[in-house]
């Protein structure tokens, strides 16, 4: 039998997906105020932490016991706070894998598994790069192939002291090995990356931990001054070669914090990216971060909560904003290295009435241990983070429980209570595609976008086109595009690679709303435009390749695929596409290597089974097809493709 009838092309539509990351600046990009602070300015650079502990000893090793200095780091026993034991297992019910994380000798491993009865029938070992997490809660693992970041299947959770899936792999959304880390995620918990332009994962540079310069902006200028002997009395005025944030309002304080410790669905101004943000700048400027809003506050809590919650506080309220995150923590020093009396002195400055002094002095007097976060700051659960419980950051009367039911309200941008409508539209796109797709969130989308039916920036032009794709409407989109004309789009408003891929992705959602018509010669246009704006996006090369197979241009489409498992060859996806393609142009040998790889990758690979059962049906290895296809079919028993394989076991 002929490997063509067999590999049919249903593996092309609605086999990819993927998300974002890329480069470089627009003419559309928002005017920031002046700054007085000259390491601002474009031309000042990021020098490392090192530069800093010869002038700053003590701040540098005390702040490297700080949670936010042991934030990342590369995976070697004194970095990691798990215990690994041989039974340290963790099992996926949803996908019957297990994981064994490991140590061989220093490096830190890890085994995905399945058995069958006492028999392990597949087993993929990969090993850990990195760990990320402090420790305090948690310990989360990363490993890189070819520079590009991708999340280990297992977290240590230091409170309970046990092993388990990482956030978002739970109740059957196990991502495996290709949960890929973006700017977006490792610009927080780490020191600025060097992202790849054109790609959402690969990484140049890798730093170790969150540095001095999150906090103090970039340092050249500031170092070359100080080794200049060009020094500044800090005791009369400010050294405006580097930010102290004690020199900032309280507003551009909390900002600078809250670059971080306000998670949220984070839309930025058009031509920003998360390299733009620099401490002392205020971050509306740079981005709105939006959070869900309830009839009486959220019903629980978020891992990165922190500004939202103190904002809340009555303490905040009451004061109009005049409290800021360092009025109680010095970033210089651990939490669990600061007295109690430290924090209780905050309190105690406000609240000096006697009544209140005799209630600090009763809890002092019969609860040594106790102090006024205890009660007033309560820890609770996460609803994002399982096995840990955070610190409550709205200062409140104790109370045993947040969850009640509450009536949701609408997404709100906690750092911008003036967002204008066009902000909220992209707002509620970015939480729909990124966190919850729910529908309600694509009908505020539209309500928010009415008002702006007819512009014609940028802008708009890619927010219509993100609506209109995930609303399912392709043919709006096919409209836009032709009512703007289809050169001037591909020419003026898909242009510019950013640290998102905001145009590769409008790119690549225009072609598909063209492919789903048949217009195979314009989605060639916008899937080409999208590769070539993110040539690094595997995905995206995926897509370009299937449609030029779909176009019978086989040998190009083979050397896309190439291409990608260079890149990427862990990308079981591609490895199917290459085979698929290797098959065609008759080289059955390598076709068979490719599909073998894509099931060494991933098991559980529906497209690889099929197309490898039907090239032993060529063979006339009847046995082992079988056993194939009989994979598929627990996997997808009403695969089109598997049922017309399996007619020809049953002739």
């Amino acid at each position: 039998m002929r490997f063509g009838t067999l590999c049919l092309l249903a593996l092309i539509s609605g086999w990819f997906a993927a998300c974002s990351a890329g480069h470089e600046r627009d003419r559309y990009v928002s005017e920031i105020p002046p700054s007085p602070w000259l390491n601002h300015h474009d031309s000042v650079v990021y020098v490392g932490k090192e530069a800093c502990r010869d002038c700053h000893f003590q701040n540098y090793t005390s702040y490297l016991r700080t949670g936010m200095g042991r934030s990342f780091g590369r995976a070697r026993p004194e970095k990691s706070d798990a215990v690994l034991h041989p039974d340290s297992i963790i099992y996926d019910s949803f996908t019957n894998l297990s994981y064994h994380p490991f140590w061989a000798d220093t490096v830190m491993m890890v085994r995905e598994f399945r058995l069958d009865g006492r028999d392990t029938v597949y087993q993929r070992t990969e090993r850990v790069d990195y760990v990320i997490g402090s420790g305090h809660h948690t310990n989360s693992h990363i490993f890189l192939v070819n520079g590009y970041a991708f999340q280990i299947p297992f977290t240590w959770y230091t409170q309970q002291q046990l092993f388990d899936l990482p956030p978002g792999f739970e109740n059957g959304h196990n991502q495996r090995f290709s949960r890929y880390l973006g700017l977006e995620c490792i610009s927080c918990h780490n020191g600025l990356p060097a992202l790849v332009a054109g790609s959402q994962n690969k990484y140049d540079h890798m730093p170790l931990g969150i540095d001095c310069e999150r906090c103090h902006g970039p340092g050249s200028l500031h170092v070359k001054h100080t080794r200049a002997g060009i020094l500044v009395d800090t005791s009369k005025t400010a050294d405006l070669t580097i930010v102290n944030p004690r020199r900032l309002s309280k507003k551009l304080q909390n900002d600078l914090c809250a670059r971080c410790h306000l998670q949220g669905t984070m839309v930025l101004r058009e031509g920003r990216s998360f390299y733009d943000f620099r401490p002392g700048m205020a971050l509306t400027d740079i981005m709105d971060v939006f959070m869900p809003s309830y009839d009486g506050g959220p019903p629980t809590l978020i891992m990165a909560s922190h500004i939202e919650r103190m904002m809340e506080s009555a303490c905040y309220l009451r004061s109009d904003g005049d409290l800021s995150c360092i009025q109680c923590h010095n970033p210089h020093i651990s939490v669990a290295e600061t007295p109690a009396e430290t924090f209780n002195a905050v309190c105690v400055g406000c609240h000096k009435d006697s009544a209140e002094e005799d209630h600090r002095s009763e809890i002092t007097r019969s609860k040594p241990l106790e102090n006024c976060v205890t009660c007033h700051m309560i820890k609770r659960d996460s609803r994002d983070i399982p096995h840990v419980k955070i610190t409550d950051h709205r200062i409140s009367l104790p109370d045993a429980d947040l969850s009640r039911p509450l009536r949701f309200k609408g997404l709100v941008a906690v750092n911008n209570r003036q967002t204008d409508a066009f902000t909220r539209a992209k707002g509620y796109l970015r939480e729909y595609e990124t966190y919850y797709a729910n529908p309600v969130y694509l009908d505020s989308a539209r309500y928010y976008l009415r008002p702006h039916t007819g512009e014609t920036s940028r802008a708009h032009f890619k927010a219509f086109v993100q609506y209109f794709f995930l609303t399912d409407n392709h043919g709006a989109i096919r409209h836009l595009v032709r009512s703007n004309g289809l050169g001037e789009v591909l020419s003026r408003f898909l242009t510019v690679q950013d640290y998102d891929n905001e145009d590769a992705w409008a790119a690549y959602r225009i072609g598909q709303a063209f492919e789903s018509d048949l217009n195979l010669v314009n989605a060639a246009l916008f899937y080409r435009k999208a590769t070539s704006l993110a040539p690094y996006h595997a995905e995206m090369m995926n897509k370009l390749g299937s449609l030029l197979v779909k176009t019978d241009s086989i040998a190009e489409a083979r050397r896309i695929f190439s291409l990608v498992v260079n890149e990427h060859p862990r990308n079981d996806r591609a490895w199917v596409n290459l085979g698929y393609c290797e098959g065609k142009l008759n080289k059955p040998v390598q076709a068979f290597k490719s599909f073998e790889m894509a099931l060494r990758l991933n098991p559980d690979n529906v497209q690889a089974l099929i197309n490898l059962a039907g090239l032993y049906v060529g063979r006339r290895e009847f046995d082992l097809a079988n056993e194939l296809a009989l994979r598929a079919a627990i996997l997808e028993p009403d695969n089109p493709q598997l049922k017309e394989l399996m007619k020809v076991f049953n002739r």
